[in-house]
């Protein structure tokens, strides 16, 4: 069935399902296909695949509708009940010295005796000024506090607006090289966004404050952190009832707070005690995206300034630039001759002279009410859709990483030479550990990370970030952010000079001399340059399947919602005999497959945190993708359900009797253990099968309907349940079915 969709995908036409447009596949594509699905199909059956794939060694990605039977679906993200996070927070560390998949060596630790790395973000003070962007890893609450174990300590939570019923294409995002991607904001709905930042929020507090988790210095300075709001599109939504709400209870989260802390479970009743942050929020990152107006603009900052009393940063796009300057950059220096911007990115977007207009009275209107305006540079690049990644119906897409880095350094300089060194700038472009120190030694705060985080290491490679800006700041003598900025580039003398004059402080001139500075070494770089950036990640013959992978764990940390996770299985190889039930109940027992597990690790998808973004898939060595081929487990019964069609499975807790329900094929199952008694029941709808004895060959039949002829149970699928309700279970091993103990 997986191939009759497979190839319904690339014969799909590009203007939807429904209708009129021509396959954006080639004809010679599709015959590649189809005989890779030919030949393949037997050699996947005869691995004992619960879900056969084809190896695609083209580019071809039609796995948008992998887990799908055939009615296309777009994958739902769950939050977590929050008593489970809470306690995998404390359970996972002890069981494998990690958190979320993130291990303990990939959190960050000030070294001692290190610089102080704190910054000034509007009226508030953070550890450093490193953070996740609105994207991916600001989504959900276990992302937050990843984030933060890692180092950052500026979160820019992910956009809300009020269209929090968004269908987005999948797979949604593209890190092979340099980056891409088809999302734009939140995929919960409004009121499940405040929860899941509310939620982040103290889970932060409860590692933040627990000794036998957080380093000392996560009590301290160090540990301060900031969360920044992100909203769109436009002022009707923003002014919206939905959206109002959500201001509300990021600026009073006392309701919610409550709500949670009673959700605690009482094994870590000193949690509840702690003083968890009520006022989330006190400013607002503007995208303007989408075509927003001027005019708009200023009037949604002077609402949110005015009336909501909040800080206000408006991200700026890259076009601002212009097309002449943005394509010579992109096509000639760089050499992304491939890509094409929009036409539409240049005339439907804030224009430069209007955006330096703006500034300046949004600027004054902030101060004269004793708050802050700022930039942020900045969006994402729309271009042409040139690649064969993302699915049909998709002109455009948002590109990001090294090329938009020299574009936005470029774009910042030049816009900070218009309005002067006193206009507060954050950014978001490209960054990476090479190039984090010099971009906060032009000021920038915070200075956020997106797509170097969806790289293999995840959230594990912000600690070297900050390491690298301790390792910098000592090279200069510096002791605080203000002396690195002062001294990065030598330009506290001409800064100082600059400031005499009046206008400015010397600090302020350091950022913008020091900008000027930054952007000639990004575009003299050749590691931004498309020949540095051609390589893709390297597979190898070999295509994953339900059990057993090189387990080299690369899916892991790559995932921003921590939905991939291991889970231990015994070594076992066997022939199955399966069961033949006859319409009077007798059954007789024939040669089935083999069963084999070669690895004492595995790898499952928890399908509530998964939204089938693609990233793992990119990186994961073999062929299949982990999210399309390694069995996905929904955390709740409803869930499950909501998910059909797609194959995937729910453990149900019952503590004497742990079952297992799966959908294979469209196909459902439920295996109950007696471990009392030790029985398993095992049923297919049709026939329900007592199966005891060491080597499962006492079985009993009980028909569940009526049988017209023969009826074959697949053997192999039990031993399939089995291995997985016990895997997932086995508390050596947290995850987020385990993590709370109800489910044992």
């Amino acid at each position: 069935m997986r191939f009759q969709k497979a190839l319904h995908a690339l014969n799909r036409p590009a203007n939807g399902p429904s209708g009129g447009g021509e396959s954006r596949y080639t004809s010679q594509q599709i015959a590649l296909v189809t005989k890779t699905v030919t030949d393949k199909n037997s050699y996947a059956t005869r691995q004992g695949n619960v879900f056969p794939r084809a190896k695609f060694y083209p580019r071809v990605h039609i796995r948008h509708h992998s887990r799908y039977n055939p009615r296309p679906l777009m994958a739902e993200l769950i939050p977590a009940p929050f008593a489970d996070l809470v306690a995998r927070l404390h359970t996972e560390p002890v069981a494998q010295d990690a958190i979320f998949g993130l291990p303990r060596k990939k959190w960050f630790v000030p070294r001692p005796g290190g610089p102080d790395m704190s910054v000034r973000f509007h009226d508030g003070v953070a550890g450093n000024p490193s953070g996740p962007a609105s994207g991916p890893q600001t989504q959900m609450a276990q992302n937050i506090l990843l984030a933060f174990i890692a180092g950052a300590r500026i979160m820019e939570l992910k956009t809300v607006q009020v269209n929090d019923r968004l269908t987005i294409g999948r797979p949604c995002i593209d890190a092979t090289n340099i980056g891409f991607n088809i999302e734009w904001s939140q995929e919960l709905l409004v009121e499940q966004s405040l929860r899941e930042y509310v939620a982040g929020a103290m889970l932060v507090e409860i590692f933040r404050q627990s000794p036998g988790l957080a380093d000392d210095s996560a009590r301290g300075p160090a540990g301060r952190v900031i969360y920044d709001m992100s909203l769109g599109y436009n002022l009707e939504g923003i002014r919206s009832e939905k959206v109002q709400r959500f201001l509300d209870g990021m600026n009073d989260a006392s309701e919610m707070v409550r709500t949670l802390r009673s959700q605690i479970p009482s094994e870590y009743s000193a949690a509840r005690d702690l003083d968890f942050p009520t006022r989330l929020s006190t400013s607002v990152t503007l995208s303007t995206f989408h075509g927003c107006p001027a005019d708009e603009i200023e009037r949604i900052c002077e609402f949110l300034i005015g009336q909501r009393g909040l800080d206000v940063i408006v991200k700026m796009n890259p076009p601002m630039l212009g097309r002449e300057r943005l394509e010579h950059l992109l096509h000639d220096e760089l050499g992304f001759t491939d890509l094409t911007v929009m036409p539409s990115a240049y005339d439907t977007g804030l224009q430069y002279a209007e955006a330096v207009q703006l500034v300046g009275r949004l600027s004054a209107f902030a101060a004269a009410r004793g708050r802050r305006f700022g930039c942020k540079f900045s969006n994402t690049l729309e271009v042409a859709n040139h690649r064969q990644f993302f699915p049909p119906g998709n002109p455009s897409q948002y590109l990001s990483g090294q090329p938009l880095h020299v574009i936005t350094m470029t774009l910042t300089d030049l816009f900070r030479q218009s309005i002067g060194p006193r206009i507060p700038i954050s950014f978001s472009a490209g960054v990476d550990r090479q190039n984090f120190s010099p971009t906060v030694a032009c000021g920038f705060v915070p200075v956020t990370i997106c797509t170097d985080l969806l790289r293999p290491g995840g959230y594990g490679r912000l600690p070297g970030y900050l390491n690298s800006l301790a390792d910098a700041m000592k090279a200069v003598g510096a002791s605080t952010i203000d002396d690195f900025i002062l001294d990065a580039f030598g330009q506290r003398q001409g800064a100082g000079l600059r400031a005499a004059e009046g206008g400015a402080s010397a600090l302020q001139w350091a950022g913008l001399l020091n900008t000027t500075i930054a952007a000639e070494k990004a575009r003299r770089d050749p590691r931004y340059s498309a020949p540095q950036n051609r390589k893709i990640p390297v597979r190898i013959d070999s295509h994953l399947h339900t059990f057993d992978c090189i387990t080299c764990d690369k899916c892991i940390p790559v995932c921003p919602n921590a939905a991939n996770f291991t889970y231990p299985t015994p070594l076992s190889a066997f022939d199955c005999l399966d069961v033949v039930v006859d319409p009077g109940g007798s059954i007789q027992r024939v040669p089935g497959r083999r069963f084999e597990i070669t690895r004492e690790m595995q790898i499952a998808n928890y399908a509530d945190f998964c939204n089938e973004c693609g990233n793992c898939d990119t990186f994961c060595p073999e062929y299949g993708g982990p999210y399309i081929e390694k069995p996905g487990f929904y955390g709740s019964v409803e869930s499950w359900r909501r998910a059909a069609p797609r194959d995937g499975f729910v453990v149900e807790a019952r503590p004497d009797r742990p079952a297992i329900r799966g959908r294979i094929k469209s196909a459902e199952y439920q295996l109950q253990h007696d471990p009392a008694n030790s029985i398993y029941q095992w049923s297919d709808g049709r026939v329900e099968l007592t199966i005891a004895g060491i080597n499962h060959d006492e079985v009993r039949a009980r028909l569940l309907a009526g049988l017209s002829g023969a009826h074959r149970m697949d053997m192999w699928i039990f031993h399939t349940l089995r291995h997985l309700l016990h895997g997932v279970l086995d508390r050596k091993w947290i995850n987020q079915i385990n993590a709370s103990g109800r489910h044992s």
